[in-house]
């Protein structure tokens, strides 16, 4: 593939994989604003949904195409626009400025941390297969 059409690609698996994002958010915060608020309505479930799927197509794409055209294009392009730890981190600071809030934001940290690099790991490892 030349570099223009890989970069091209990439662009537009990105904005795919943004998209995506957006979508998620929608449907699933939308959810939880008209529901009761409570911790559990106020965990970032959309972030941590697509964070996750996002860590799992990159460690995936990784194992099966390597560091190939194909291989940038899904991890670099699809997953990375999926994944967003810009807003993991203003929606943590946002947490952390409310004394009530501190636990969800820690936790949501913790399982970002840990389902991320499970689920890339296990990712890689059905690549690999």
């Amino acid at each position: 593939m030349s570099p223009v059409v890989l970069v091209v690609a990439i662009g537009v698996a990105g904005s795919l994989g943004a998209l995506l994002r957006w979508a998620a958010d929608v449907a699933i915060s939308h959810r939880l604003t008209h529901a009761e608020r409570t911790s559990l309505n106020l965990f970032p479930w959309a972030l941590l949904l697509v964070n996750v799927v996002g860590s799992f197509v990159c460690g995936f794409a990784t194992g099966f195409w390597g560091h190939s055209d194909w291989g940038l294009i899904i991890a670099t392009g699809l997953a990375g626009g999926l994944t967003t730890m810009s807003t993991l981190a203003v929606t943590t600071l946002n947490q952390l400025r409310s004394p009530e809030h501190t636990k969800i934001a820690i936790s949501s940290l913790i399982f970002h941390a840990l389902l991320g690099v499970a689920f890339a790991w296990f990712g890689f490892f059905l690549g690999t297969r």
